[in-house]
C-alpha cells in the first residue's frame, strides 16, 4: 500500500497523565506498519471535536481512519464522553468514513462482575445498544482485548477478533530494547481514584483516602523490599508521585511525563508488578520482563491472553500472595507476540477498503 495520511484517534498529548493512551497508539502504529508498510500518521485527539476540524480535509480524503484504546463498551446510562458517541455521530457518520474499531475493552468499577452479568448488565440500557451499534456501518473491522467486550459485541452480533491490547507493541514501534542491566523490580500504582470512597454507607473523606493509598502502596513497597528486591515504585502521573512522596524514599520513587522515557524505565526492570494495565502490557512486550498485574477492575482481565503474565485482584495483594505470585512469574519472550502479530496483520490486510487491497 502507497505512503499516505492515516488519521489515528487515540490521544495527541505526551505530557498528559495518561500514558496508556501513547502506548496504545503507538502499538497500532507498528501493527499497520507490519501490515501495509510505513505510513505518515496524523493524531487525532478523541476527547474533543477539535481535531477533525482543523484536519477535515485530510480526515475526509484519507483512506481510512484508526481508532482504538480506552474501554469503549460500557453501560451508556451510567457514564459515556464525548468519544463514545458525539464522534461517531457529528464526524465518522456524518462525513461517510471508514474506520478500524480497534483494541476495545470493557469498562466497569471492578473486577468481581462475571462475562454474563456484564453482559447483562450493559444490554439492559437501550441506549448503550444503540450507541454501538451505530459504528458498525462505518467500521472495516472490530478488535478487542477482553472477554467482557468479546462476549458484548457477541451478543449485538457484531463480528469482532479478541486480540492482545495494542500497548503490547510500543516498544516495538519505537525500537526499544531491554537495558543492557536490568536490576530493578518496578512496582506501579493506580491513580488515588482507585481507593475506596465508601465504607457501608459512609463517605470516606479525600484527605483520608489519600493517606489509605499512601499507606497501602508503602506496605507493598516494603514487603517487596524485604524480600531481597531493588524496588523503584513507577508513577504514570504525578497525582500518584505526590501522593508517596511522604512515605516512598525520593531515590526509589520515579515519575515521568514523557511516555518513552517511561517505557525505557520499564526496560531496565526484570520484574514489574502493576497495578495499570498499561504498565503491565507494555511492559511485557518488553522481551525477558516478568509481569505480575494488580487488577483494580475488569480492565485487568485484558492480560489474561498472556498466560506468563499473573494477575491478582489488588484487595487479594496480602504480603504472602504478593510475593507467592511473583515468585512464580515466567519471563516474556519475542515468540509469545508472534501468532497475535500474525493475526493482526491478516485482519488488517483483509479489512482494507476494496480499492485499498
Amino acid at each position: 500500500m502507497p505512503m499516505t495520511h492515516i488519521p489515528l484517534i487515540t490521544t495527541t498529548g505526551r505530557t498528559n497523565d495518561n500514558p496508556g493512551d501513547t502506548f496504545i497508539g503507538v502499538g497500532l502504529q507498528y501493527l499497520f506498519e507490519q501490515a501495509i508498510g510505513s505510513q505518515v500518521w496524523v493524531l487525532i485527539d478523541r476527547f474533543s471535536p477539535k481535531g477533525f476540524r482543523e484536519y477535515e480535509e485530510v480526515v475526509r480524503s484519507a483512506p481510512f481512519l484508526v481508532y482504538g484504546g480506552m474501554p469503549q463498551y460500557n453501560n451508556y446510562d451510567d457514564w459515556k464522553h464525548w468519544y463514545d458517541d458525539g464522534m461517531w455521530r457529528d464526524f465518522i457518520v456524518r462525513w461517510g468514513l471508514k474506520i478500524f474499531t480497534m483494541a476495545g475493552g470493557a469498562g466497569f468499577s471492578h473486577p468481581d462482575i462475571s462475562v454474563d452479568a456484564y453482559v447483562g448488565y450493559c444490554l439492559k440500557s437501550k441506549k448503550t445498544a444503540h450507541i454501538i451499534r451505530q459504528r458498525v456501518a462505518p467500521s472495516l473491522c472490530f478488535t478487542v482485548r477482553d472477554a467482557y467486550a468479546h462476549a458484548l459485541l457477541n451478543a449485538l452480533d457484531i463480528r469482532n477478533s479478541f486480540l492482545p491490547c495494542a500497548a503490547v507493541w510500543a516498544s516495538k514501534m519505537w525500537n526499544l530494547s531491554p537495558a543492557p542491566q536490568r536490576p530493578y523490580l518496578i512496582l506501579v500504582p493506580p491513580s488515588p481514584r482507585h481507593t475506596p470512597k465508601r465504607v457501608g454507607l459512609r463517605r470516606i473523606p479525600r484527605r483520608k483516602r489519600f493517606q489509605q493509598f499512601a499507606d497501602s502502596w508503602r506496605d507493598l513497597y516494603i514487603t517487596l523490599k524485604q524480600s531481597g528486591q531493588n524496588v523503584r515504585v513507577l508513577c504514570h502521573a504525578y497525582r500518584e508521585y505526590a501522593a508517596l512522596g511522604d512515605v516512598i524514599p525520593t531515590e526509589d520513587l520515579w515519575f515521568h511525563g514523557d511516555p518513552y522515557t517511561l517505557l525505557r524505565q520499564y526496560a531496565s526492570a526484570h520484574t514489574v508488578v502493576s497495578a495499570r494495565l498499561h504498565g503491565s502490557l507494555p511492559a511485557y512486550g518488553i522481551s525477558g520482563t516478568r509481569v505480575l498485574n494488580l487488577s483494580v477492575d475488569v480492565r485487568g482481565s485484558a492480560v489474561e491472553v498472556f498466560p506468563k503474565i499473573g494477575n491478582l485482584r489488588i484487595s487479594d495483594a496480602t504480603p504472602e500472595r504478593l510475593l507467592a505470585a511473583v515468585d512464580k512469574l515466567q519471563p516474556s519472550a519475542s515468540d509469545d507476540l508472534r501468532h497475535s502479530e500474525a493475526a493482526y496483520r491478516k485482519l488488517i490486510q483483509s479489512s482494507l477498503p476494496q480499492d485499498r487491497k
